[in-house]
């Protein structure tokens, strides 16, 4: 059964229209150039991909259910480019006991029908479960773009082709495989690496230079072992050998004077004391003390240049080893100031002992950390001259990084798919059983078929109908020898379709398509759930004639009711899935709705297709709004947006109303319409009223407010003021 029926897009279904229902039997109102057509042929072909914005719920099961449509099209195919028609092969009473297993056959095939629709409902309330489970890790995976994408993001690069769909970037990191060890790098490291690349666009970094000592030899000489001191021929040498105070001589010496000495500070007894001190500082001495002073300039210089290098605050590359290297630094330079240190003890006391600090493998450490920087700006220098190579590098670590954080959340996804293709799969199995049951059966019914079915009694009942509908003159026969019918004139040969008049062409068609729908086209075919659709049944029928096939389709289509005097409410029996009855005719309409309300709520409803500015729409429909075709034609009139319909209208509501009021000609009623401006209103009726809206907007006259004053003034000036104004709802 269908249940919403969608149309947009194709003839006047600009936009979307709506037709929601439960019922078995629909009714559908519409005037002519409101839509029906467009509706009916597409549930004859909705197929057809030019309804590809138009849609059915629940889709058609075409192995068990099909649509048969009664319109214009149907009538063109089947009579008009044939004429013969084919055979409706129909079950005959005769064959008792074949009749009797095609009826289990066939309750068997319903009710393995409805085991496969079960088992489809069970499975789809497990699809559902699973998609919801699957859409929260979808969302869970979704963090990764809403923290990683868009603005200023430097990773944002790496989630290209996955930024706009959920699961596509879902699929995409549950395809990865997870990474054996836990990554040993941060999203913040990957984030600097981006940053200092789009920094340093081409840029390569200066390699820091190493530092080389020049204090080398300074520290290996022996003159820092040497014991200085002076000449030992002078007979002062052996009292300050004695003494081991030639330091404190050699300084004191410094601080002489004409007539005191500079030791004990009395005025001379012999002048060549210090004459002979003198002379104890010899040549000698002197050339050691002043290779200790420029031992100790050098050295000194030396120091002087050993400056932090800034590289270690300035690039980021290496700034996380600063500390590494400020150690190192001040481990050498410290040992070179201690070495500074002693150079200048040493010239203050000669005659020590002294060793210097050994500072080559403090500075080999030092160039180490400096060498490892090196090695850093080295490869990242090879990452600016390849960035695009290194970005890529940088984008697999960050899928890795991401891979191993979410594997939780792929293990759970993982483990409920393969449940889930598990279920798939005995769900199939169990289908793909039921399936093959149902084609057994169905295998039964066709064999069962072959001794039951006929054409004749198709052909008996078509005939029975015209006679009963009061055509007498035109039979069904069956073609000699071949499963087709032809139609003739009793006592005739047989004649053709179009030689008829339109309403015996309207009434064989129905009769023969209601006949198609009880039976089959093809013998070796299967009855099917079958939906009926007419399309306007009654078109050019008289009413005597709409009233025969109004209840041929009622007695044939429409179901039985009974009541279940346990519970007091009515059961339906349908006697087909559903059926859809559109039409024009109001009376038609009436005819067809069920006169008991408490019918109607169980089985029936009703509708309205209608033209608005945005095209054509759907309406459910109230008993209460059925009314006579007059009334609709006033409907037609208040209603602004179906201008192509008022030409018809207008014109019909004055021939009902003064034809049956007072027997008037149409021209006779105009004769108050003397003013110019309304001549085109005489004009536009005439015309519209015979083209059926053709070229309306051709017509350059047209105004609606004029055309609507002179249909007031119609009568307005015969007399009929209250009638107009009560239909027009005035005051």
């Amino acid at each position: 059964m269908i249940n919403i029926i969608t149309i947009k897009g194709p003839a006047s279904y600009k936009e979307k229209a709506v037709l929601e229902t439960q019922q078995n039997v629909n009714l559908i109102y519409g005037l002519n150039g409101a839509g029906k057509s467009t509706f009916s042929e597409f549930l004859r072909n909705y197929r057809d991909e030019k309804y590809n914005e138009c849609s059915i719920e629940p889709k058609i099961n075409e192995e068990e259910e099909e649509i048969l449509v009664y319109n214009e099209h149907y009538v063109d195919e089947v009579f008009y480019e044939s004429s013969k028609q084919k055979g409706i092969f129909s079950l005959s009473k005769e064959n008792n006991a074949a009749k009797k297993i095609i009826d289990i056959a066939k309750e068997r095939c319903q009710k393995i029908s409805e085991n496969i629709l079960k088992e489809q409902k069970l499975f789809s309330i497990t699809q559902q479960e699973w998609g919801k489970q699957y859409n929260g890790y979808v969302e869970r995976v979704w963090g990764v773009q809403r923290e990683y994408s868009g603005g200023d993001r430097v990773l944002d690069y790496c989630l290209t082709g996955y930024k706009r769909s959920k699961e596509v970037l879902f699929s995409y990191l549950s395809s990865l495989p997870k990474p054996l060890v836990k990554p040993d790098y941060t999203i913040d490291m990957l984030k600097n690496q981006v940053r200092l690349l789009e920094a340093a666009a081409a840029t390569p970094i200066e390699r820091l230079s190493e530092v080389i000592s020049q204090v080398t030899e300074i520290e290996n000489d022996s003159i820092f072992q040497d014991v200085i001191t002076g000449n030992k021929d002078s007979y002062v040498a052996a009292l300050i050998n004695e003494l081991q105070n030639s330091d404190w001589v050699k300084e004191g010496l410094s601080f002489q004077s004409k007539d005191v000495c500079p030791f004990c500070q009395r005025p001379y007894d012999d002048g060549g004391i210090i004459d002979e001190l003198t002379a104890f500082f010899d040549r000698s001495y002197e050339s050691a003390i002043n290779k200790l002073r420029d031992l100790y300039a050098k050295y000194a210089d030396f120091e002087k240049t050993l400056l932090p290098n800034a590289a270690f605050d300035n690039i980021e590359i290496i700034c996380d080893i600063k500390r590494e290297y400020q150690q190192a630094y001040s481990n050498y330079v410290g040992a070179i100031r201690e070495n500074v240190k002693r150079i200048a003890n040493k010239i203050k006391n000669p005659s020590s002992v002294m060793t210097l600090l050994p500072t080559d493998e403090i500075l080999q450490k030092l160039n180490g950390v400096i060498h490892k920087a090196n090695e850093r700006i080295f490869l990242f220098n090879e990452k600016v001259r390849n960035k695009k190579i290194e970005l890529d590098k940088i984008k697999s670590l960050f899928w890795k990084y991401i891979r191993y954080e979410y594997d939780q959340t792929i293990l759970d996804y993982t483990i409920g798919y393969k449940d889930i293709e598990n279920k798939r799969k005995q769900h199939n199995a169990t289908i793909d059983r039921l399936r093959e049951q149902l084609e057994e059966q169905k295998r039964i019914i066709a064999e069962q078929q072959m001794n039951v079915i006929n054409i004749e009694e198709s052909i008996q009942r078509i005939n029975s109908l015209l006679q009963n509908i009061g055509i007498d003159n035109i039979i069904i026969r069956k073609v000699d020898d071949e499963e087709m019918y032809t139609i003739a004139r009793e006592e005739e040969s047989e004649i053709t379709f179009k030689t008829l008049s339109e309403g015996e062409r309207t009434i064989i068609s129905v009769l023969y398509f209601i006949e198609t729908c009880k039976g089959l086209i093809d013998k070796d075919s299967f009855y099917k759930k079958r939906i009926v659709v007419f399309d306007d049944p009654i078109s050019s029928l008289s009413t005597q004639y709409l009233f025969a096939i109004g209840r041929i389709i009622s007695d044939t289509f429409y179901p039985n009711i009974k009541k279940n005097y346990e519970t007091g409410q009515l059961v339906v029996e349908p006697k087909i899935e559903q059926l859809f009855i559109l039409t024009h005719s109001l009376y038609f309409l009436y005819e067809m709705t069920a006169m008991k309300k408490e019918h109607r709520d169980v089985f029936q409803k009703l509708f309205r297709i209608f033209k608005s500015s945005t095209g054509s729409q759907i309406e459910q429909m109230h008993y209460e709004h059925i009314q006579s075709d007059y009334h609709s034609y006033w409907m037609a009139i208040k209603d602004r947006t179906t201008p192509v319909l008022w030409a018809n209208c207008m014109r019909n509501i004055i021939e009902y109303f003064f034809n049956f009021v007072e027997k008037r000609d149409l021209n006779n009623v105009f004769q108050q319409l003397t003013d110019p401006k309304y001549q085109a209103f005489k004009r536009f009726i005439n015309r519209e009223s015979h083209s059926l809206g053709q070229n309306i907007y051709d017509f350059k006259e047209f105004n609606y407010e004029v055309f609507l004053d002179a249909f007031k003034l119609v009568f307005y000036e015969n007399g009929y003021q209250n009638h107009f104004d009560k239909m027009m709802k005035i005051g």
